[in-house]
C-alpha cells in the first residue's frame, strides 16, 4: 500500500478505517477518542428561530430604502434647473436685494422641497424656504406650466417670495 497522504487507509471487514503512519488502528481511536476537539459524542443543538432577526432586518432595510429614496428625490428638486433658475432670477431683483439681502441661498445646506416637478406632464409647482445676508427669511414659491405639447412654451403663473408677516414679494418679470 503507497503512502500518499498523512492518513493511510487500511481495508479490512468491507469498511475503511484511518490511521496515521507509524501508528497503530487501536491507539489512533484512542488518542482521538479522548480528545474533544476532534470527537464530542452529543445531540447537535436544535436549529435557533430567527423569526424574529429576520423581522428586525427587514423593518431596518424598508426604513433605509425609504429614507434614502426620499432624500434622493428631495436632492433631484433641489438640483433641478427650475429651482436652480427660481433662486438665480430672485437673487437678482432689486426688491428682494432690499428686504432680504444680496446673497440670497437656501436657509440650510439640505433645504426641503416641498412640491413636484414633472418636465415630462408640463408643471412646476415648488416652495422652499430662503435666506438672505440679512438674516431675513422667506418662502420662495414656483408654480409654472408647459402651454403646449412637448417643446411648448412655459407660463409661470406664481412667482414670489412669501414673508413672514405675509407679504409677498413679486419676483416675475
Amino acid at each position: 500500500m503507497s503512502h500518499t497522504s498523512a492518513l493511510s487507509s487500511t481495508q479490512g471487514s468491507g469498511s475503511a478505517k484511518f490511521t496515521a503512519p507509524g501508528m497503530a488502528q487501536h491507539e489512533w481511536e484512542a488518542a482521538h477518542s479522548k480528545n474533544p476537539a476532534f470527537a464530542v459524542e452529543r445531540d447537535l443543538p436544535s436549529p435557533k428561530n430567527r423569526r424574529r432577526e429576520l423581522g428586525i432586518f427587514l423593518v431596518f432595510a424598508v426604513v433605509t430604502w425609504g429614507g434614502g429614496s426620499i432624500i434622493a428625490f428631495n436632492y433631484q428638486r433641489m438640483t433641478s434647473t427650475p429651482v436652480t433658475a427660481a433662486l438665480f432670477t430672485a437673487r437678482h431683483k432689486d426688491e428682494v436685494r432690499e428686504v432680504l439681502g444680496s446673497q440670497l441661498a437656501f436657509t440650510s445646506a439640505f433645504p426641503w422641497i416641498s412640491g413636484d416637478i414633472s418636465h415630462l406632464k408640463g408643471f412646476v409647482d415648488v416652495s422652499f424656504d430662503v435666506v438672505g445676508d440679512k438674516s431675513q427669511p422667506g418662502r420662495l414659491v414656483l408654480k409654472s406650466r408647459r402651454t403646449g405639447k412637448q417643446n411648448g412654451e412655459w407660463t409661470t403663473t406664481e412667482f414670489y417670495i412669501l414673508m413672514p408677516d405675509g407679504r409677498k414679494i413679486d419676483c416675475g418679470e
